[in-house]
């Protein structure tokens, strides 16, 4: 066996994999979760730097 088919033997699934739907619905839940952590730092810094222009 060459490095090559070792290489594309590792990127391609195998046909019995399935999508489970809450792994799905736990990282759309961890996405939201991490969208709402980067607003609430973005709304932080605005405040530091408008305590450090005062």
């Amino acid at each position: 066996m060459m490095d090559g088919e070792i290489f594309i033997a590792t990127l391609v699934p195998s046909g019995n994999t399935t999508p489970n739907p809450s792994m799905m619905l736990e990282q759309k839940t961890m996405f939201a979760f991490v969208v709402l952590l980067f607003i609430f730092l973005c709304i932080l810094n605005l405040h530091c730097f408008q305590i450090l222009l005062n």
